[in-house]
């Protein structure tokens, strides 16, 4: 079970990426820090807003900093440092982790984190176009690509990418036959996009590809079917 922390980490559901805002985003990168282990809830709550967001901060910031110092595996310290490096607030640090993952980690699903930094970011000398992150994408397999595909919409979002520009980036999905549910919302915003533009064939493809899309089972479905046999198996081993 510990070592799928990196890949349980990147599959969240994607409504949650590319729907919502930054810093919802930050939230949930450190969603699995338990607030008991500082017993600041009280005194967090009586605090002025600046200052208790600050303390949240250097908290969280500091649990992230142990994560990484107690990971074990190469997998675990990967995970740990793309979610540093998403949450540090020092961009200096912020840099020297994405491109670190970028350089050295590349065939990683933990270093999407990165490729996400650097995506479309004109302001960037390492920016990342839209071709070379689409040939990152295509070296993982659907499970791990569809929470990708929702990071990368959601720094176009963010970025106020125009619509065009998004739908020309989600093109190579109609090229797919979606494995996972989830993957529907993705061809719901094409058809939406392609429809407000003209594209009947594009449309059309997608539209068909949601149905084909909502067959399948969801991504959490997967995970959980097996993490409990993996599991399952260790437990028979054990005996």
């Amino acid at each position: 079970m510990k070592k799928k922390t990196g890949l349980i980490s990147l599959i969240i559901p994607v409504f949650l990426l590319y729907f919502i805002s930054e810093a919802c985003l930050r939230c949930a990168a450190v969603a699995n820090i338990n607030p008991e282990k500082v017993k600041l809830d009280t005194i967090l709550n009586d605090l002025p807003e600046s200052v208790r967001d600050l303390v949240t901060y250097r908290v969280m910031y500091t649990d992230l900093r142990n994560n990484l110092e107690k990971a074990e595996t190469e997998q675990e310290k990967l995970a740990a440092l793309a979610q540093l490096g998403d949450y540090t607030r020092d961009s200096e640090e912020k840099e020297r982790i994405f491109s670190r993952l970028r350089e050295k980690y590349p065939s990683s699903p933990e270093a999407a984190y990165a490729f996400v930094y650097y995506f479309m970011d004109e302001k960037n000398p390492k920016k990342i176009g839209i071709p070379e992150f689409h040939r990152y994408l295509n070296t993982f397999p659907q499970l791990e690509r569809c929470n990708i595909w929702a990071m990368a919409l959601n720094k176009m979002v963010q970025l106020k990418k125009s619509d065009r520009e998004r739908l020309d980036f989600m093109l190579p999905l109609l090229d797919m036959r979606p494995e996972y549910r989830d993957y529907s919302v993705f061809y719901t915003e094409m058809v939406r996009l392609a429809s407000k533009f003209g594209l009947s064939n594009i449309a059309n493809k997608a539209d068909s590809l949601i149905d084909d899309s909502r067959l399948c089972p969801s991504i959490t479905e997967v995970v959980m079917e097996r993490e409990m046999k993996a599991d399952a198996d260790k437990g028979k081993k054990g005996k």
